[in-house]
This record gives C-alpha cells, sequence and structure tokens, in this order.
C-alpha cells in the first residue's frame, strides 16, 4: 500500500484529535456551567422537563434518515477511491434531500404546536412544569429541525477526514451558546428562552462552516450535480444508519423520557445530571475515536488492511483506558463536584454513579469496533445486533426501574450491552478484516 497516503492519513487523524480535544473540554466546561444555571433558575420539577425537551430535540437529529452519516462513508471511500465527481454529487443531492425533510418535518411542527397535548405526553400535567411544556418542547423540536441540513457540512468535512476544521466552529458555537443562555436568564426568558439559547449557538456555527466549506468550488453543491439515481446507494446506506441510530436511541438516548414516565420529573432530572457528567466523559473519548471512521474506511477501500487492524486494536486498548481511568475519578469526585455545582443537599445515589460508570466503560471500547465497521459499511449487521440489544435493555429498564429505581434504567442497558452488543461486534470485526486480507 501507497505509504505517503498512511502518513497523509495518520496526520489527519492527529489533527482532528488535537483540534477536538480543546473544544470538546469547551463544550463540558460549558455543560457544568449551564446545569447548574438551569436547575436554580427553573428549580428540580421544571428542570426535570427541561431534561426531558432537551433529550427529545437531541433525539432529532436522526430526522435526516442517517444521510448525514451516509455521507462520511460515502466520501471517505470515494476519496480512497479519487473519485471527486461522486463526492460533489453526493453533497448536491444530500443537502437538496434533508433541506425537503427539515420542510416537511416543519409543517408537522406547526400541527403539534396547536393541536397536541405536550403537558400529557412528558407526564407534567397538573404540575408546575405543565405550563412550559408546549412552549419549549416546541422550540427544542424547531431548533433542532432548523440546524438539520446545514449540520451537513460538518459529515462532509469528516468523511474528507478534516473534522479538524469543524472545532473551530463548534468552539464558536459553545461560546455564543453559554452567552446567550447567561442572557436568557438574566432576562427572565422562561424555559422556551433557555431552549432559544441552547439551539441558536449551534445554529449559526453550523451555518458558518458551511459557508466556508462551500467555498472550495469542488465541493460547492449545485443544481446540476443532483443526481437521485446515483444518490441511492448513498440513501441506502443512510436509512441502514438511521435504523442504527434509531436503535441505539431506543436503548440510551431514552432514558431521560423513561425516568419521566416511570419515575417522575424530578428523577428524570437526577437521570439526566449523571447522563450529562459521564456523557462528557463518553464525549472525549469520541473525539478521539470520531476520525477512525473515514480513515478505515479509506484505508479499507485502498486495500490496507495491516493498517486497519493495527489501528483497530491499539484504539480498543486506548479507548478501554481512557474510560476506565475517566470513571474511576468520576466515581470519586461526582458527588462532590455536584454540591459545589448545584448545592450542598444534592448527590446522586451511588448506584446510578456505579452503573453510568460501567456504561461509560463498555460504550466506549464498543465504539471503536462500531467505528471500524462503519468505515467498512457494514451497518445490516450493526441493525440486527443494536435492535436486538436494544429491545433486550428496553425491556430490562421496564423491569428493573420497578426495583432498583432510578440505576435500574441504566443497568437495563449495560446488561444487554455488555451480554449481547459488545461479544458480537468483536467477533465480527476480526472476522471482516480476516475476509478483507485473505482477499488482498
Amino acid at each position: 500500500m501507497s505509504q505517503p497516503h498512511a502518513k497523509q492519513r495518520n496526520r489527519r487523524m492527529m489533527l482532528s484529535m488535537l483540534a477536538g480535544f480543546p473544544v470538546r473540554a469547551l463544550q463540558i466546561v460549558s455543560g457544568i456551567l449551564i446545569v447548574p444555571l438551569a436547575y436554580r433558575y427553573l428549580g428540580a420539577e421544571r428542570f426535570g422537563l427541561w431534561s426531558a425537551v432537551t433529550a427529545l430535540g437531541a433525539m432529532l437529529t436522526l430526522a435526516d434518515f442517517g444521510i448525514g452519516n451516509g455521507l462520511i462513508t460515502t466520501i471517505s471511500a470515494a476519496t480512497g477511491r479519487e473519485e471527486p465527481e461522486r463526492i460533489r454529487r453526493a453533497i448536491s443531492t444530500a443537502i437538496l434531500i434533508v433541506g425537503a425533510i427539515a420542510a416537511v418535518l416543519l409543517i408537522g411542527l406547526g400541527g403539534l404546536i396547536a393541536l397536541g397535548d405536550w403537558a400529557g405526553w412528558l407526564n407534567v400535567a397538573g404540575t408546575g412544569a405543565a405550563a412550559d411544556a408546549r412552549p419549549a418542547g416546541a422550540v427544542c423540536v424547531l431548533m433542532a429541525l432548523l440546524v438539520l441540513p446545514v449540520s451537513l457540512a460538518a459529515k462532509i468535512r469528516t468523511g474528507l477526514q478534516e473534522a479538524f476544521r469543524n472545532s473551530a466552529w463548534d468552539a464558536a458555537g459553545v461560546i455564543l451558546t453559554l452567552s446567550l443562555f447567561v442572557l436568557a436568564i438574566r432576562l427572565d426568558l422562561g424555559m422556551a428562552g433557555l431552549a432559544v439559547a441552547l439551539g441558536t449557538g449551534p445554529l449559526l456555527a453550523a451555518l458558518c462552516n458551511g459557508i466556508g466549506l462551500w467555498q472550495r468550488p469542488s465541493l460547492r453543491p449545485r443544481w446540476a450535480s443532483v443526481d437521485f439515481d446515483g444518490f441511492r446507494p448513498v440513501a441506502r446506506l443512510g436509512l441502514l444508519y438511521f435504523a442504527l441510530a434509531c436503535s441505539a436511541a431506543l436503548a440510551t438516548a431514552a432514558d431521560n423520557l423513561i425516568a419521566i414516565k416511570l419515575l417522575g420529573p424530578e428523577s428524570a432530572g437526577s437521570v439526566g445530571i449523571a447522563g450529562k457528567i459521564f456523557g462528557a466523559a463518553q464525549a472525549v473519548v469520541i473525539v478521539a475515536l470520531l476520525p477512525l471512521w473515514p480513515a478505515f474506511g479509506e484505508a479499507l477501500a485502498r486495500g490496507d488492511h495491516r493498517w486497519a487492524r493495527r489501528a483497530l486494536w491499539r484504539s480498543v486498548a486506548m479507548a478501554f483506558g481512557l474510560s476506565l481511568i475517566g470513571a474511576g475519578i468520576l466515581l470519586a469526585i461526582t458527588n462532590d463536584v455536584i454540591g459545589l455545582w448545584l448545592g450542598h443537599d444534592t448527590r446522586l445515589p451511588l448506584d446510578l454513579l456505579v452503573a453510568n460508570a460501567a456504561w461509560l466503560v463498555l460504550q466506549s471500547t464498543g465504539n471503536v469496533f462500531g467505528m471500524l465497521l462503519n468505515g467498512a459499511g457494514v451497518i445490516r449487521f450493526q441493525i440486527m445486533t443494536s435492535v436486538s440489544y436494544a429491545v433486550i435493555a428496553v425491556a430490562l429498564k421496564f423491569l428493573l426501574a420497578d426495583r432498583l429505581g432510578m440505576a435500574g434504567i441504566v443497568w437495563g442497558t449495560v446488561a444487554s450491552y455488555g451480554l449481547v452488543a459488545l461479544p458480537l461486534y468483536v467477533r465480527y470485526a476480526r472476522r471482516h478484516l480476516d475476509r478483507v486480507a485473505a482477499a488482498a
């Protein structure tokens, strides 16, 4: 295999990691500041609703039906095969389709605002949070849909192994979000105002990122490059990613919604706080792992299976070690930090923290195998595995929440992933690399 390509691949991966870590640290600091600001402004009951509606908005990142993730794999493979026109056609068609999806969903949102029983859906009817359910929920959904088409710029850069170029805009978005959030509280704009502040930073950052990307003529979307027939493989791949993301969301992203339904808004707040703290550590690991996706895709397209195998196992060791250290530190300091963060009378149960620590280590390790399989375009297997583990996880959440409370919701995910998904991912990734090596 070409040594210059391997060197360039390693250099771009390192740049993406080094640029991503400071931005992720900034995002963590911002989250650390935003949570207590929201908690103190809203109170425990309304903060539980806030955790649920922001989770709802986050889940709408799936509304592009996986096209963004399909672009990452398609662009990385086309880069490896040196097919620039295929990249342009994929970009032009993807932007048109995702823009149309967002427009249709915005029309549907109008109907939900007018007719929907938001307080009933979110289990806050008759509480002090009921009046916030409709406006806050609608704004979170609105901001998520507006950012949907423009967020493709970051996916395109990732597929080109230029994730490091996303970092500056991400940092600007974080700073703007925090500034607007503080302003919304000072002006007493309510929960809906907080939702506007939370969504404006990412929206403007994504717009600026796209404007910068499309200054390059070779990547600029053009009507003449729209190719629906040629886009079908990307769309099929995207739908597979969508199914994969939906199954993963069923197992994890819906925890706050399950908590508010089964245990009430205050429990949802606790689950949300624990998730944000351990999710921050997971985000640090993801910064290191995300550049692997396009790198694996480009390497396998070139037939460089030796590099892929070495990168896989080195990354597994790195992800396991970093997440284990992070989990131990968070177990030791979380409640002390929360005491300073939200007030000395606020503590999270130890069993909830332990469950989140276990999930951090398992998910970080498993994500490495997911990056390899994503880069290789092996999605159907991941869907079957993910759906199986998600269905088992949801069933366990309902069972264990009744017996173990809040921690049971997280333990349901841990048990299902550790016993079902992770062993299957390890086995399949090894077999896939063996097949690639044999074919070479």
